[in-house]
């Protein structure tokens, strides 16, 4: 389309545009300008077509032009700037489409006029479009905006900001809005990304026009909500542009307001956001908008787990042959899928082909991208261990958002995965310092909390995961994608099922694992699939944890995650004389050997269901009861025992100097009574602490609860008490 239909609802609006056509005379061009004229008869617009000649007199076909439009063209016979004002009074009273056919072979008066007409255009009620066989001086009145928005519509990003840039320093208030008003937070450096917001606020406060007014107040709300997380302002300036009635101001609300709701819980809105910006953009002509928004409603399906998705990626790829910056978004999608069908080789292939067409086209975000999808990738095949350190030097990158954090967290995971347990504790805690409840819900929230889950998983950390589960929980139904789909780590239920055998539900943790199998499968996801099998298989165990291992390392090693496939059969082979330990209804099902023994419901059962469901980690006895150590208490504070002391003291020397048989007796009475209250070494005796109840306390329910399974199943019992260890940290150790 030649003229996106807003340029004319704009024009009615009394701000114009200058539209240059750069195209060989012949039936296309003319089909292009006769499509325009259709668009502005349909808006109401007058039109005046004229072409220019070599042998017209001067100020041709300015005269044509203004009887058109009911103006004198006699008037012309003056100086170029005294004609312009004159064309210029009478182009102000009506909205109209000018098109001036081959402006390149017109006489130089005439082309001085059209140049300084150009030059006011944006304050006249018209659309002149000029037609040429190619560049002319002309190109010069076209304003940096427009020339960045067909920069940006030929996918050159880079060239499209330097473009605006510059206009933005020459004061031209609209340059503040950025790329036509479709990305937020595109600006990663702290220095450029408050210059951004500052010109955004200058261009506010200057009042101008509307339509312009409401899109820089729209603009300038998306970048707040996004900075904030907070969705009201963002989503009270898209229905001022719905008042506005301009079709390009909602279509850019609709998109900004699309970008700053990225976060899981707005999911099903942004698809929504999505549906009502291809139908708007696409009426109105606005055709990188539409492409923009069926791109999101793409990345919204994969997100929801849509079967439709698929479906939506592939007409994206069909519409946007010619937008490279959205077939960097396409081929980053692309990505996903060939890992999750379990191509690991070929999607490596894709990532780095997406890498370089990201680079070319200038996004931002090319390069993170690219190390999400290797993190994905290799992290799938058993070998994240290798990209540890390439994890910490993009936690640091600064083209990472202020609000980004799934980087600290996959350092963290990947560090795990080097056997870099400290390394992987201390990256947890740095992320979760104030509680996971201060990380922000971002686009990559939900991946960042797969990471925190299993980091925390391994580590023993049962609160983490308890404020895992319960900050995910509303988001079982949902595969584990980020907003721009770029990866998928199947279902939420995965880590729903990790964390509550994390805090000691087995029997929660199997349901949990059991629906993330069955939609793994639905959703395609082939490693996804074997690696909730194997976890689903190390929590059941017995012989069902046996056959759910079987299927897992057998899919494994068929798409080449052979390591995956080799620690899961190590674990698999133990698991003959694992016990596991599960909650039904009231009582608790205890697994050994093919044979299961039911016990009611003891306090001891939940001590051995916890240790049992992490076999191997130590627990503290304190944390088994949920108890706060505050310290041992002293029989004798040091105050009392020093003044037993003194007392003692002076009683030895009175009866060296006048013995008598009261002062003998209350010597004897001190000295058995301070005898009673030392320990050993001389040290004073405490009371029993919380630490010291809780080992006490946990030992002899643990006891109780073995001793209740042995009058039931003798061996189960005795291999229980073999592989159990009680004291102020206890664990389970299977031989």
């Amino acid at each position: 389309m030649l003229v996106p239909e807003s340029a004319f609802e704009r024009a009615k609006l009394g701000s114009g545009q200058l539209v240059a056509v750069t195209r060989p005379p012949g039936a296309e061009r003319t089909q292009y300008l006769v499509q325009a004229v259709e668009q502005a008869q349909a808006q109401g617009l007058a039109v005046v077509w004229t072409t220019c000649r070599a042998d017209a007199p001067a100020y041709w076909p300015w005269h044509a032009i203004l009887a058109g439009l009911g103006g004198d063209a006699a008037a012309l016979d003056a100086e170029p700037d005294v004609c312009a004002q004159k064309v210029v009074d009478v182009l102000k009273r009506t909205p109209a489409l000018i098109l001036i056919d081959d402006v390149d072979v017109a006489g130089e008066e005439a082309f001085q006029l059209t140049r300084l007409v150009a030059g006011n255009v944006h304050h006249l009620p018209v659309v002149i479009v000029v037609t040429s066989t190619g560049s002319t001086a002309l190109d010069d009145a076209v304003r940096l905006v427009e020339r960045a928005h067909a920069a940006l519509a030929r996918g050159r990003i880079t060239e499209a900001r330097d473009l605006l840039d510059q206009a933005a320093r020459d004061g031209d208030p609209e340059a503040a809005l950025g790329l036509p008003g479709m990305w937020v937070n595109k600006f990663r450096g702290r220095a450029d990304r408050a210059l951004a917001i500052a010109r955004l606020r200058e261009a506010v406060a200057a009042q101008p026009p509307e339509p312009l007014h409401t899109r820089l107040v729209t603009r300038l709300a998306a970048e707040q909500a996004y900075d904030r997380r907070e969705t009201e302002c963002v989503l009270e300036a898209l229905e001022q542009a719905r008042n506005t009635g301009d079709q390009l101001t909602l279509a850019e609300a609709l998109s900004l307001a699309h970008h700053a709701l990225w976060s899981p819980e707005h999911t099903a809105h942004r698809l929504a956001l999505a549906d009502e910006l291809i139908a708007v953009a696409s009426a109105a002509g606005l055709d990188l908008l539409a492409l923009s928004g069926l791109c999101r409603r793409t990345m919204d399906l994969f997100c929801l787990g849509d079967p439709h998705a698929e479906r939506s990626q592939v007409e994206l790829a069909r519409r946007a042959s010619g937008y490279p910056g959205l077939l960097f978004f396409h081929a980053a999608m692309d990505v996903m899928r060939t890992i999750r069908a379990g191509r690991f080789a070929e999607a490596e292939q894709k990532s780095l082909a997406c890498l370089r067409l990201g680079l070319e086209a200038g996004d931002v975000d090319a390069e993170t991208f690219h190390s999400t999808h290797l993190f994905a990738i290799r992290w799938l095949q058993g070998r994240g261990g290798e990209l540890v350190d390439l994890a910490e030097q993009v936690t640091h990158s600064p083209t990472l958002p202020d609000l980004e954090f799934s980087f600290e967290a996959a350092l963290a995971l990947l560090a795990l995965e080097a056997g870099q347990r400290d390394r992987a504790r201390s990256a947890l805690h740095r992320l979760t310092i104030n509680g996971l409840t201060a990380v922000p819900l971002s686009s990559t929230w939900i991946t960042c909390m797969f990471c925190v889950v299993h980091v925390a998983a391994a580590l023993g950390e049962a609160d983490i995961a308890r404020e895992a589960y319960r900050l995910l929980e509303p988001f079982a139904p949902l595969p584990v994608v980020p907003a721009t789909a770029i990866v998928c780590f199947g279902s939420t239920e995965l880590l729903l099922g990790i964390a509550a055998t994390t805090f000691g539900e087995p029997s929660l943790a199997t349901e949990h694992l059991e629906r993330a199998v069955t939609t793994n499968i639905r959703l395609g996801n082939l490693p996804m699939t074997a690696y909730a099998r194997a976890t689903l298989a190390q929590t059941v165990g017995g012989e069902r944890g046996r056959a759910l291992f079987d299927v897992a390392i057998s899919d494994a090693n068929a798409i080449g995650m052979t390591a995956r496939a080799a620690m899961w059969a190590k674990t698999r082979d133990g698991l003959s004389g694992r016990i596991v330990i599960r909650r039904e209804n009231a009582w608790w099902i205890v697994s050994h050997q093919g044979k299961e023994t039911r016990v009611e419901d003891l306090v001891g059962m939940r001590y051995l269901a916890r240790l049992v469901a992490d076999p191997g980690v130590e627990i503290a006895a304190l944390e088994l009861v949920g108890g706060q150590d505050s310290g041992n208490q002293p029989v004798l504070d040091p105050v009392a025992r020093a003044a037993y002391l003194t007392r003692i003291r002076d009683l030895r020397a009175q009866l060296d100097d006048n013995p008598t048989p009261r002062a003998e007796a209350e010597l004897e009475a001190l000295l058995s009574h301070l005898e009673r209250e030392t320990g050993m070494g001389g040290r004073g005796r405490n009371f029993a602490g919380p630490a010291e109840r809780a080992r006490t306390a946990v030992r002899k329910a643990i006891r109780r609860a073995i001793d209740t399974i042995a009058a039931t199943d003798q061996s189960t019992a005795d291999a229980l008490r073999e592989a159990v260890t009680t004291g102020y940290h206890c664990s389970y150790q299977p031989s």
